[in-house]
């Protein structure tokens, strides 16, 4: 069967779970044409350009539009309007509720953590809501065959935000007593493969209970991986203590550091079977494999609720987006739209210079 066309949007950078589905899409066979929000070396799109107008422009017509999270200042305007049918990938919807907004403007939703499907199906009022959890890049992921001179491997945000998590915490314990590599320096996706097939063990902890990408893509790469223990279907992916392990604590966390960097064959073991679980199940070619087949299928409706809401209503969804991601000049360009007064513009504008001045 021939695959279909698919019109991608999202900020673009070059570490993003977006730009590995991209790649995959391609792998698979899909024509994709990129029309979000370029930087840097790829071309795109400004935050304000309606979708609706690209898709119009195009030569060839795609079969479908996806947009995919985190969004940075990127939400596609008139989505709501598009004679296609239209999907989202909400990749961070443990953090922000506004999310719960933007799922209403897609005919279906992906989620990448599990306990969030019957909630947003309850939000948006349909039941065209997916779990699909994040996965590794098999053309970045993989074990490179290094030497694993590295105890302890982490690759992963440590911004402002996360400072008094647990994550800083528990990092700061490993480098402490472990071999570890530096976790504060950026690392580009191919560095992510070296850094990971250098570590005998990957270490993980989530910020909100999330499965995150760190697991899929430190197992790829052959290394033990010790992750905290959360739900969101983190056992549906893996089987604790056969294809990873999990810490429940600080003691703990060291404890089994210390253990498994003792027990090479124990270590070595659960790394390969977590490695082949990885490799057969969880790699974006497969993720990818059930966003096509999902926008394919004879049974998909265009269910977004925000085609058939009022004006007000989009526009106050919209306002909760904007605000959420910086974006200010959709924000004005919606306001003056509309026919608002300056005065009110200004006003219903406060909190998002409030956050793009803070955040």
């Amino acid at each position: 069967m021939e695959q279909p066309c698919i019109a991608l949007g999202y900020r673009w950078f070059p570490t993003a779970a977006s730009y590995h589905i991209e790649r995959a899409l391609r792998t698979i066979g899909c024509a994709v044409a990129f029309v979000g929000l370029g930087e840097g070396e790829r071309c795109g799109y400004g935050e304000t350009t309606s979708i609706l107008r690209v898709v119009e422009s195009m030569t060839d017509i795609p079969d479908f539009y996806l947009w995919i999270d985190p969004a940075g200042r990127y939400f596609p305007t008139e989505i709501e309007r598009l004679p296609i049918p239209t999907a989202c990938y909400l990749i961070d919807v443990h953090l922000g509720h506004w999310r719960t907004e933007a799922a209403r403007f897609f005919d279906v939703v992906f989620v990448a953590q599990k306990d969030y499907v019957a909630r947003m199906r309850q939000a948006v009022g349909h039941d065209q809501v997916y779990w699909l959890p994040l996965a590794a890049a098999d053309d970045v992921h993989f074990d490179h065959t290094l030497p694993r001179s590295f105890d302890v491997g982490f690759v992963g945000n440590i911004a402002r935000a996360h400072r008094q998590t647990a994550r800083q915490r528990q990092l700061k314990l490993l480098a402490a007593t472990f071999h570890v590599n530096d976790p504060y320096r950026h690392y580009t996706p191919s560095e992510v493969g070296l850094v990971y097939s250098q570590s005998k063990i990957v270490f993980n902890t989530s910020i909100a209970g999330d499965v995150t990408m760190r697991l899929f893509e430190g197992a790829a790469c052959g290394a033990l991986m010790l992750t905290d223990a959360v739900q969101n279907g983190l056992a549906d992916l893996y089987r604790p203590g056969e294809e990873i392990v999990v810490f429940n604590d600080d003691a703990d966390l060291l404890d089994k550091v210390r253990y498994y960097l003792t027990h090479d064959q124990a270590r070595e073991q659960i790394a390969r079977s977590g490695q082949a679980r990885t490799q057969a199940q969880h790699t974006y070619r497969h993720r990818v494999q059930q966003i096509v087949a999902t926008l394919t299928a004879p049974t998909l409706r265009q269910v977004a609720p925000m085609r058939t809401a009022s004006a007000a209503e989009q526009a106050a969804a919209r306002r909760k987006i904007y605000t959420h991601l910086h974006m200010l000049d959709a924000l004005f360009d919606q306001e003056q739209a509309a026919g608002i007064n300056p005065a009110l513009r200004l006003w219903h504008a406060l909190p998002c210079l409030v956050r793009r001045t803070l955040l």
